[in-house]
């Protein structure tokens, strides 16, 4: 059953049960009390009756006839409980058993099929003993009143409920509207793939719009994400198709003339093998970026990072037969996970090295609860309006050099997820011309003491 009929059935039956209760209470209450005044006015009329048979006890069935309830009796009991006078219109009526009483007395009781008011009143009779005037009524008003109470109760109930079943009804859809836009919203983008919102006001009033604001905050980001991995897709195939094409080309001239020109094949199994290389160092960047690599749980333990500055450097050197100079004053002693530090150091000082001629100056210095690393060049530069996007996938500020240097476009994005997982910072300051720099902070996570060899 959907949620709204469940709302309104609950909200109609906990009414109906609710009336029924506070119908019951009015209707018993008024029938006890209407009873209470019938039976008052039987023995209003007994009292009335004994007076008048104080003075003339003589003629007594005459008087009590006088008397006599419609479709009633009235009869004198006697102390041994026989009845010394009865005067009724129905014989029937006779066959209602009676009781002596010296005080008085009022009940009800059922009799003939009806119910019966009865009254009873003590009297001194004319031979000087104690009897006991009874008067008979059917209580044919009362029955008649509660049946018309009944009616009455039914059709306001109903009056009651059917307004009631209705405004649950529509209060229901009102209140389940955001859901009921969620469902089918959720089925449109199954249906087409596509990232809907649904209306929602600018300041949510209640659960139900907070609810429709945090799907919209979950399609963005879904969109967003799905957003980057077309862009990823897109970029890796681009990216691969080159080194493919080149590859390709170079095995069809194998193909057509390698084996005859020595040239032509040192030449070709040369640039295949490059193209290899750097289809491999793509595919290994795109797989750490893919699985989450550069960001996964890192093991953290003490890394003096100046140290680890200077290894970094003595090898770059080797490889670029370039100059890298690390400036520190003092031990920079950072908590991280030493082999992805090092992955960063070796991006930022590569990608010093590719895009500049001269040396490449590695500087670090402490402050109170974080080491700055700058890695400064004086390079090319990066053009203003390129500086928002460096740190994105694949971007590259001049395509043609980051072909021939082998960047992919991926080196600095590891290099901020590396620095992001560190809790870190990392900024880029750049003039073109003149050169790049790349600023890291790293926390220190408190101070530790370094003991020097010397």
């Amino acid at each position: 059953m959907r949620i709204s009929r469940r709302i309104t059935w609950f909200s109609t039956v906990w009414l109906f049960v609710l009336l029924v209760i506070v119908n019951s209470g009015v209707y018993f209450l008024f029938a006890h009390r209407t009873a209470e005044t019938e039976l008052d006015r039987i023995m209003s009329q007994a009292e009335t009756i004994a007076e008048a048979l104080r003075g003339d006890q003589g003629n007594a069935a005459n008087l009590l006839a006088a008397y006599v309830p419609r479709d009633g009796m009235v009869r004198i009991i006697r102390e041994n409980g026989s009845e010394a006078v009865t005067v009724t219109k129905y014989p029937e009526l006779r066959a209602i058993p009676h009781s002596y009483t010296t005080g008085q007395e009022k009940e009800q009781l059922h009799a003939q099929e009806r119910r019966m008011a009865v009254a009873r009143f003590p009297l001194i009779w004319n031979d000087g003993s104690v009897v006991a005037l009874e008067v008979i009524e059917p209580m044919e008003s009362y029955e008649s009143t509660l049946a018309t109470l009944r009616l009455v109760l039914v059709i306001a109930s109903l009056f009651i409920l059917l307004p009631a079943f209705l405004a649950g009804r529509a209060l229901s859809r009102l209140l389940l509207y955001p859901i009921q836009a969620l469902k089918e919203t959720m089925e449109d983008i199954r249906r087409s793939g596509s990232f809907q919102r649904i209306e929602v006001p600018a300041e949510p009033k209640d659960e139900l719009d907070q609810m429709g604001a945090t799907f919209n905050g979950m399609i963005e980001l879904l969109e967003k994400n799905y957003e980057k991995q077309q862009q990823f897709v897109s970029d890796a195939s681009h990216e691969l198709r080159t080194p493919l094409t080149v590859i390709e080309s170079y095995a069809r001239l194998l193909q057509r003339w390698g084996k005859k020109d020595p040239e032509r094949l040192e030449e070709a199994i040369h640039a295949i093998a490059e193209e290899a290389e750097r289809m491999k160092g793509l595919t290994e960047q795109m797989l750490a970026l893919a699985t989450g690599e550069p960001d996964r749980t890192l093991e953290l333990r003490r890394v003096q990072i100046d140290v680890l500055a200077e290894q970094t450097a003595k090898k770059l050197e080797q490889a670029y037969e370039r100059k890298l100079h690390v400036e520190a004053a003092e031990a920079c002693i950072v908590f991280g996970d030493e082999p992805r530090l090092k992955q960063l150091l070796f991006i930022l000082c590569e990608n010093a090295l590719k895009y500049s001629e001269d040396d490449v100056i590695i500087s670090l210095k402490n402050h109170e609860d974080s080491v700055e690393m700058n890695v400064t060049d004086k390079g090319i530069g990066i053009p203003k309006k390129d500086l928002p996007h460096v740190f994105e996938r694949f971007f590259r500020v001049d395509k043609a050099r980051s072909r021939q240097t082998g960047g992919s476009g991926l080196g600095l994005s590891i290099a901020k997820a590396i620095v992001d997982a560190h809790q870190g910072k990392i900024v880029v300051t750049s003039k073109e011309g003149a050169g790049t720099t790349f600023t890291v902070t790293l926390p220190r996570r408190g101070e530790i003491e370094v003991k020097s060899d010397g």
